[in-house]
C-alpha cells in the first residue's frame, strides 16, 4: 500500500510545481485557457511513438470506446480548471477542486467499481473537506465571498473524480500501457475538437505569435512535469490493490506544496502570485493543513 501512497503524493508535488507556473502563465500572459489547453494535449499524441517499443494491443470495443472519450473527457475537464484557475488565486482553486473530488469519487468509485472505505478513510474524507472549506473560504469586512470561479472549481472537481474513475475502470480490464495510449490518444482527439469553434481557431493560432518571450521558455519543461505527474498518477491507480477513492484524496498533500511555493513566491514576486499572506489567513490555512495532514495520517494507518 505504501509503495502506490509515495508515487501519489510525488505525483502530486510535481502537480504544485505544474500549478504554480500555470497560473504564471494562463493569469499573467496573453495565453488563453483554451490555448493553453490545446498546447497541453495535442502533444499527448507524441506518446504513440513509445508503440514499436512497448507494444500495443487493441482491446474490446467498450474498453477502446472508454479509453478514447475519457481522454477527450480530460481535455474538457482541463479547459474548465484552467478558467478557474485564471479567475482566481491558484491557492484557493485547488482546494477546491481537490476537496470535490474526493467526494465525488468516493460515490462514483461506490456504485461503478463496488469500492468500499473504511470508517477511518470515511473520516478522512470529512477531514478533507472541512479542511479544503476553510483553506479556500475569504472573508471581507466579516462578509464571506465566494471566490471567482468557485463552480468551474466545482464541476472541474466532479468532471476530474468521472476521469479518475473510468480510468481505475479501464485499467482493471485491460494492460497498463494499453490503457494509457488509448487515453493520450482521446486527449490527442479532444485538442483537436477544440479547433471546431472558429473563436477557438483564432485564439488558438495566434497565440505563438503573442506569448511573451520571458515565459515561453516555461511552457515545454512545465509540460514535460505534467506528463511525468500523469504517468505517476495513472500507474499508481493502474495498481490492482488502490484505491481511486483514497488516490484522490491524496490531493490533499499538494495544498501544502501550492501554499509553500505560493508563500515564497508572493514575496519575491508580489504582482505575479498575490496570494493572501496576512498573520490571520497563514494561521487559518495552517489549521486546514492539520486537519488534511490528520487526514493523510488517517488514510495511511
Amino acid at each position: 500500500m505504501l509503495s502506490w501512497i509515495l508515487i501519489t503524493i510525488s505525483a502530486h508535488l510535481l502537480n504544485a510545481i505544474v500549478l504554480v507556473i500555470d497560473k504564471h502563465l494562463v493569469s499573467n500572459t496573453v495565453l488563453r485557457p483554451v490555448a493553453y489547453t490545446f498546447y497541453s494535449s495535442v502533444f499527448q499524441v507524441g506518446f504513440l511513438l513509445l508503440i514499436p517499443v512497448i507494444g500495443f494491443a487493441f482491446p474490446e470495443t467498450r474498453y477502446l470506446a472508454i479509453g478514447i472519450l475519457n481522454g477527450v473527457l480530460f481535455v474538457f475537464t482541463l479547459l474548465i480548471f484552467y478558467k478557474a484557475v485564471r479567475l482566481s488565486e491558484a491557492s484557493r482553486v485547488i482546494p477546491i477542486v481537490g476537496g470535490a473530488i474526493p467526494i465525488f469519487t468516493f460515490f462514483l468509485s461506490y456504485v461503478f467499481l463496488s469500492e468500499r472505505l473504511t470508517v477511518w478513510q470515511t473520516a478522512a474524507f470529512i477531514l478533507f473537506v472541512f479542511g479544503g472549506i476553510l483553506m479556500s473560504i475569504k472573508f471581507n469586512k466579516g462578509k464571506l465571498i465566494v471566490i471567482k470561479g468557485f463552480y468551474f472549481a466545482i464541476l472541474a472537481g466532479f468532471l476530474f473524480a468521472s476521469y479518475y474513475t473510468l480510468t481505475k475502470f479501464l485499467f482493471l480490464n485491460i494492460p497498463f500501457f494499453d490503457g494509457f495510449i488509448l487515453l493520450q490518444f482521446g486527449g490527442f482527439l479532444g485538442a483537436l475538437f477544440l479547433l471546431i469553434p472558429s473563436k477557438n481557431r483564432e485564439i488558438i493560432f495566434s497565440t505563438p505569435q503573442t506569448i511573451k518571450k520571458r515565459t515561453a521558455y516555461l511552457f515545454i519543461p512545465n509540460k514535460i512535469l505534467a506528463a511525468l505527474a500523469a504517468v505517476m498518477i495513472f500507474y499508481a491507480i493502474s495498481i490492482e490493490e488502490s484505491s481511486v477513492a483514497v488516490i484522490n484524496s491524496l490531493q490533499a498533500s499538494q495544498y501544502v506544496f501550492l501554499l509553500i511555493f505560493a508563500f515564497i513566491l508572493s514575496k519575491k514576486l508580489p504582482n505575479l502570485y498575490n496570494e493572501q499572506v496576512g498573520r490571520k489567513v497563514i494561521i487559518k490555512k495552517l489549521i486546514a493543513i492539520g486537519l488534511i495532514g490528520i487526514g493523510l495520517v488517517l488514510l495511511i494507518s
